[in-house]
């Protein structure tokens, strides 16, 4: 009778901890399902609550890790992603790191790999950068480098070329304080060095056949220029400056009108309806003889040291009296290392017209990549010729008129054909550079 009791006791222990296993279970399965429902998201160095996979009391609990400083008196500057300043000690920030580093590696989630680069990309874009003071000169090691007004995203306000110099105030792993323009602004530390860089100040440019419509150019053995300014005022801004013309051979070969194959919508000197046109015409010849591109370099030459004055950089595709590139190969040759494409041209008339500016023509501006860019590349040749205007410049009729032309069906920047005048205008030196200030002011209204 005692041993029967006994079995019936220990049935009994064994019956309700089973049960209390099940309801333990449950419970643990319910909770992981609630904590799924939330997901934590990075969107431009931000981080916010749409749906997790961690608990919120866990997502709360990091990010009060990471948002916090605590003063401190050992002269580490620390800077947030906004750009909001404090003093902090680096032993206390170290804590705080590790602290956030030991709550991520406690939660427990189904997709732990992809919250781990969530994580790591909301520490680097929202934690302070820690700064050690410095009081020297560096140098930066690339081109096209972004100078910013706050760390990480902070908005870009100029850029550097390697070999360009500023005086650093504070070092971090990531970011570089510097002195820039008489205001505080910010480089990736990646690209800069205190040993002296031999400052670049142009460089050969060739055509990359792995380009954007780089298969539909037929002339394309020659080189470019791309300048750099070198002064204070540097803009961060490439403009192309295009001598028309000037392609040995050029008039002898031909090139598709348009990227996609379709006919021509307007005439010119190539007809509507045609669906190739000459790669690079030899152009017009002025009244005293001189030939149009001739004229044309002139002219480049002038825009080209009056926009390194004011700090642009100048993409030149003409130094000389022949480069081989046709009107595809300079166009590509815009898209991928400029800002802008001004080509310089002549009319062929004889009236003494004055300056106007092609247009793009409205049977185009559907086509791609016209589509993305037209009402650009008419703002910019507005703006130039308004440029022009308050110079003195004599201006044909409203400044602009449509025209189906290569150059910009294929251009994928704002880009102009301008007309500067037409065979009877004046050349001299005096008109080039009051040509070359219209056209340069025109730019800074542009740009703003």
């Amino acid at each position: 009778m005692r041993r029967q009791f006994r079995k019936k006791l220990l049935f009994t222990v064994a019956a309700a901890a089973s049960i209390a296993l099940s309801s333990c279970k449950k419970t643990y399965e319910q909770e992981m399902a609630a904590a799924a429902e939330t997901v934590v998201s990075v969107e431009e160095g931000d981080l916010t609550d749409s749906k997790t996979e961690i608990s919120p009391s866990e997502a709360e609990s990091l990010t009060s890790t990471i948002e916090p400083t605590v003063p401190a008196s050992n002269g580490t500057t620390v800077i947030t992603a906004s750009g909001e300043a404090a003093s902090v000690s680096n032993q206390n920030a170290a804590s705080q790191a590790q602290n956030a580093n030991s709550q991520v590696a406690g939660s427990q989630t189904q997709n732990q790999n992809s919250l781990a680069a969530a994580e790591t990309a909301a520490v680097e874009t929202s934690a302070p950068v820690i700064y050690e003071n410095r009081d020297e000169t560096v140098y930066i090691m690339s081109d096209d480098v972004n100078i910013r007004t706050t760390p990480v995203n902070g908005e870009v306000i100029g850029k550097a070329n390697t070999g360009d110099s500023f005086h650093r105030t504070g070092y971090s792993d990531s970011w570089s304080r510097i002195e820039y323009s008489g205001q505080t602004a910010y480089v990736s530390s990646d690209y800069t060095t205190t040993k002296v860089v031999e400052k670049k100040t142009s460089e050969s440019v060739s055509f990359d056949s792995s380009w954007e419509f780089a298969g539909n150019s037929k002339i394309n053995s020659g080189t470019a220029t791309l300048y750099y300014a070198s002064g204070s005022n540097k803009k961060g801004k490439t403009v192309c400056v295009n001598a028309g013309h000037g392609t040995s051979g050029g008039e002898r070969v031909k090139t598709l009108c348009h990227p996609d194959g379709t006919a021509k919508t307007t005439g010119g000197s190539t007809a509507s309806g045609a669906t190739t046109a000459t790669a690079v015409s030899s152009g017009t010849t002025m009244a005293d003889g001189t030939s149009e591109a001739a004229v044309n370099l002139k002219v480049a030459k002038a825009v080209k040291a009056v926009l390194l004055e004011r700090g642009y950089n100048v993409l030149m595709i003409r130094e000389s009296e022949d480069v081989q590139l046709d009107n595809i190969a300079r166009t590509v040759m815009a898209n991928e290392r400029a800002n802008c494409h001004i080509a310089i041209h002549y009319d062929s008339t004889s009236k003494n017209k004055g300056a106007f500016f092609m247009s793009v023509a409205d049977g185009i501006k559907n086509m791609y990549p016209v589509s993305t860019i037209w009402q650009e590349s008419d703002r910019l040749g507005t703006n130039i010729i308004n440029g022009l205007s308050a110079n003195g410049v004599k201006i044909f009729s409203n400044g602009s008129m449509q025209m189906d032309l290569t150059q910009t069906s294929y251009s994928k920047i704002p880009s102009i054909d301008l007309e500067l005048g037409d065979k009877a205008s004046d050349y001299s030196d005096a008109t080039v550079i009051t040509l070359a200030k219209g056209i340069a002011d025109g730019l800074d209204a542009y740009f703003g």
